[in-house]
C-alpha cells in the first residue's frame, strides 16, 4: 500500500455539533494537538463557527465555546512542531479575504510552512444571517470571489480586485507565506466547490464521500481540469470522513450510532449531506474493525486518494477521543506507510 495522510478533527468549534458540552476546554485542545502528532498523524483539521446553531440550542443547556482557529493555531504552532495546522473550513462569506490572507501568512511564517488554508461557504444559513442581519445574499457567489481574490493575494507582487462582494486595490502583503504555492483548499460537495478549487486552489475537501461516489467526482475533475487548462495532479482530492474505530466491528457501529457526530450529521442532511441517506452514514465513513476500516481507505487508494484531512473521530467525551486516536493510529495506520 501506499503512503498516505491522515489528520484529526480539531474541536475549535465542534461543541454542541459533533461533540458533547463541554468537550473543549483549552487545555484539552493543546494536549490534542500534542498527542496528534506523537502518534504520527499528518495534521489537525479546526473548524469555524461563530454562533450557536438554533437546533445546538434547542439541545443544550450549556452554551457551546467555539474559538477562532486562526487564534487557537497560533498558540498550538509554539506547542508543536511538525504537524500541519489545517483550516478545515475557514468561512469565507463571513469573513474579508484580505484579512483572512493576512492571517494565514502570518501563521504560515510561525509556524515554518505548516498551514494548510481550507476555506468553505458554511453548513449553517443562520450564521451568515446572524453576522450580517440586513444582508439577503447568495453566499455562492460571495464565496465565488473570495476563493479567487484569496488567491490572488497568495502570489507575488501587488494584487487588485473589483468584484460584485469583494473589492480591494493595489494591496501588497508581506510577507508573503513560507509555502509556494500556498495550499488553499475549498470545501464542500456542490459542483460549484469543485470548480473553485480547480480554478483558484491546490486541493478539494469534500464531506463524506464513498469511493464510488469519489470516483465519479474525478471524472468531473478531469472535465474541469481540460476546461481551465489545470493539471489533475495538481489538484489533491482529501475527503473529510467520520471514523468509529474498535477491534470488535460490531461494537464501533453501536458507538457511533449512539455519538454526537451521528446526531450532528442529522442536521446536515438539509444542507452539506441532503444527498446523503443517513441509514448509509455507517457504510459511509470509517466504521468498523481495523481491518474494515483498511479496506474502506483501500478503496481510496485505489483511486489515486491518499490524503484524509480532519477526520472526525466519534466520541462522546475526550478519554473516548484520545482512545479512537490511539486505536487507529496503532491499527490502521501503519498498514499505510
Amino acid at each position: 500500500m501506499s503512503d498516505s495522510r491522515f489528520g484529526v478533527a480539531f474541536p475549535t468549534g465542534m461543541e454542541g455539533l459533533m461533540y458533547p458540552v463541554p468537550f473543549s476546554d483549552t487545555d484539552n485542545l493543546v494536549e490534542l494537538a500534542v498527542e496528534a502528532e506523537s502518534l504520527g498523524f499528518d495534521s489537525i483539521g479546526g473548524n469555524d463557527h461563530i454562533i450557536t446553531q438554533d437546533y445546538v440550542k434547542a439541545e443544550w443547556d450549556t452554551d457551546p465555546r467555539y474559538y477562532d482557529v486562526f487564534n487557537t493555531f497560533s498558540y498550538v504552532a509554539a506547542k508543536t512542531s511538525e504537524i500541519e495546522l489545517n483550516t478545515a473550513v475557514t468561512v469565507l462569506p463571513l469573513r474579508d479575504p484580505v484579512w483572512v490572507a493576512k492571517q494565514a501568512i502570518t501563521l504560515d511564517q510561525f509556524s515554518d510552512g505548516r498551514v494548510v488554508l481550507g476555506t468553505g461557504v458554511g453548513a449553517y444559513r443562520e450564521e451568515f444571517d446572524a453576522v450580517h442581519p440586513d444582508v439577503s445574499l447568495s453566499r455562492g457567489r460571495i464565496m465565488d470571489e473570495s476563493v479567487e481574490a484569496l488567491a490572488q493575494l497568495f502570489t507575488p507582487g501587488a494584487a487588485s480586485y473589483d468584484g460584485e462582494f469583494v473589492a480591494y486595490e493595489d494591496v501588497d502583503l508581506h510577507p508573503k507565506p513560507v509555502q509556494e504555492p500556498f495550499p488553499l483548499y475549498v470545501g464542500g460537495n456542490h459542483p460549484n466547490a469543485m470548480k473553485r478549487a480547480v480554478r483558484h486552489g491546490q486541493g478539494w475537501l469534500p464531506a463524506g464521500l464513498t469511493p464510488d461516489e469519489v470516483e465519479a467526482r474525478l471524472e468531473d475533475l478531469d472535465e474541469l481540469c481540460a476546461e481551465y487548462d489545470r493539471d489533475p495532479d495538481e489538484i489533491d482530492v482529501a475527503p473529510q470522513l467520520i471514523a468509529a474505530v474498535d477491534r470488535d466491528g460490531d461494537r464501533a457501529r453501536e458507538s457511533f450510532r449512539e455519538s454526537q457526530v451521528f446526531e450532528h450529521l442529522k442536521s446536515l442532511s438539509g444542507s452539506t449531506l441532503k444527498d446523503q441517506s443517513l441509514d448509509d452514514l455507517v457504510e459511509q465513513n470509517l466504521i468498523g474493525s481495523p481491518d474494515e476500516l483498511i479496506e474502506s481507505l483501500q478503496r481510496y487508494h485505489d483511486l489515486g486518494v491518499d490524503h484524509f484531512p480532519a477526520i472526525i473521530f466519534a466520541a462522546n467525551d475526550v478519554e473516548e477521543l484520545h482512545e479512537q486516536l490511539s486505536v487507529f493510529a496503532d491499527t490502521v495506520m501503519p498498514s499505510f506507510e
